[in-house]
């Protein structure tokens, strides 16, 4: 099962995980050497607000850091409408990343549906049950070791998706022949 262009996979971290979230920080890329991220700095956006101080504990990204180190979420929502809108788009929480992509886009003047996201779990488990009709994702991900430490950030997320898709169609077409 082979897509005729390049997945591009994405990534968001957000301030928290209720409602009035939004998105702090973006990642996406289709190879391990074209990864772009981004901290979104809120003081831009008008109702960016919501702050859960436990988020913190889980991507380590102060909101004084977004303030000092961000930058204008608009001019990310163009860069995402200009390199992703109709492209395969895929990631692995898509309920979230879809919220905070649909709120980074529409808050920016941008319709949100230019860009879709895909649930690259289910598109990895149809790859696998296409030469395992009885495996899943899950197996996979208890076999995989990433080469690089770090997980929940966005550009880490990202890369540690692009070398696990990688390392599931090795093993798929190792096992296909």
């Amino acid at each position: 099962m082979k897509h005729s262009e390049p997945m591009v996979i994405i990534d968001f971290e957000a301030s928290s995980l209720r409602k009035t979230s939004y998105p702090i920080e973006v990642a996406w890329g289709e190879r391990l050497e074209n990864i772009k991220s981004y901290l979104l700095n809120p003081d831009y956006m008008t109702g960016w607000t919501d702050w859960n101080p436990e988020s913190v504990e889980y991507h380590g990204i102060c909101r004084e850091q977004l303030c000092r180190s961000g930058v204008d979420p608009r001019q990310v929502a163009e860069q995402m409408v200009d390199e992703l809108a109709g492209r395969s788009v895929y990631s692995d929480e898509p309920h979230y990343d879809i919220r905070w992509k649909n709120r980074l886009l529409a808050d920016s003047g941008y319709d949100p549906s230019l860009i879709g996201i895909k649930d690259l779990n289910h598109y990895l488990n149809q790859m696998i049950r296409s030469v395992h009709p009885c495996k899943t994702v899950v197996e996979f991900i208890n076999q995989f070791t990433c080469s690089r430490s770090g997980r929940h950030r966005a550009a880490a997320d990202v890369y540690w998706l692009i070398e696990f898709v990688d390392y599931i169609g090795q093993c798929l077409e190792k096992d296909s022949i």
